[in-house]
């Protein structure tokens, strides 16, 4: 037992230290791009791998191109695989869903308000909304809109790359104005002692009136008193659209002449026959003797 060797000295090392759970950022997919990925933040360093799955280590710090899903990130160290972190769970969203195609309601122009309007019925909640695919708005009403095509689109606010297919709009042009009416005018007489107005132009889906109020399809304003008519045309389909008046006036009905006083002159024998003179109502007269024939 007095042969003894010289001592060789043996180190044992500490336990290794266990890596600290890792921390990630996260970018979640969109319409654009429709996968997520995971980027480690920490802990950093030459001596670390990583994983989402517990199994599949790797140096690099991004997992690209993930479906949607629960992920557990785990890191451990490079020399001794054993030493595994406490998973840090990262959760990937499904991809958002696109809007659907926007049902809208639409307003004319007319006469009164020359520009168009768009209403946005649907769909309704965390969306922004655009007629030209570029400028979008979170209110659901586009005014003041001049003639022409738009494209309707919806997008979700919080994934500006999920766009619904467009709507296409037509905006009309502002209807025209109908010119001021040809009329004629029949006068009341003594047989028919109220006058009427026929309208002669324009014609078509047009309403009339002689008082700026009341419009009728029909073209004859009948039984009118004497007085001064004001007639007007408008547009059927656009009650704003009213041409400038007409100026008419209804005479009074006519007076009847008074009962004619005459001169007679009786035959003689020189003169075998009468005649009569007229006396009185004088003027723009025409007189008969038998009330059929006249002269003036």
């Amino acid at each position: 037992v007095t042969c003894i060797s010289t001592a060789l000295e043996v180190t044992i090392n500490a336990v290794p230290d266990v890596p600290a759970e890792p921390t990630a950022d996260v970018v979640q997919p969109t319409c654009a791009i429709p996968m997520g990925t995971i980027t480690i933040t920490s802990p950093l360093g030459s001596g670390y791998e990583y994983s989402i799955n517990g199994t599949d280590y790797q140096a690099g710090l991004v997992f690209e191109e993930l479906a949607s899903g629960t992920y557990e990130v785990t890191v451990r160290n490079s020399d001794d695989t054993t030493c595994v972190s406490t998973a840090t769970v990262v959760e990937i969203d499904p991809v958002p869903a696109t809007p659907e195609a926007p049902e809208v309601s639409v307003t004319q122009p007319t006469c009164a308000e020359p520009f168009g309007s768009i209403t946005i019925l649907s769909p309704l909640g965390d969306f922004e909304y655009s007629i030209n695919g570029t400028d979008y708005q979170a209110g659901l009403v586009f005014e003041e809109l001049a003639s022409g095509t738009y494209e309707v689109t919806v997008r979700n606010s919080d994934d500006t790359t999920c766009v619904s297919t467009a709507t296409e709009v037509e905006i009309d042009p502002v209807p025209a104005t109908p010119e001021a009416p040809e009329v004629s005018v029949t006068q009341p007489t003594c047989a028919e002692p109220f006058g009427s107005i026929t309208i002669v132009s324009p014609l078509g889906d047009f309403e009339y009136s002689i008082n700026g109020t009341d419009y009728q399809a029909g073209l004859v304003f009948e039984e009118l008193a004497s007085g001064t008519y004001e007639v007007t045309v408008r547009n059927s389909d656009d009650t704003t659209c009213v041409s400038t008046a007409t100026e008419v006036e209804i005479d009074p009905a006519p007076a009847t002449p008074e009962a004619p006083e005459v001169s007679v002159t009786q035959p003689t024998c020189a003169e075998p026959f009468g005649s009569i003179t007229i006396v009185s109502p004088l003027g723009d007269f025409e007189y008969s003797i038998n009330g059929t024939d006249y002269q003036a």
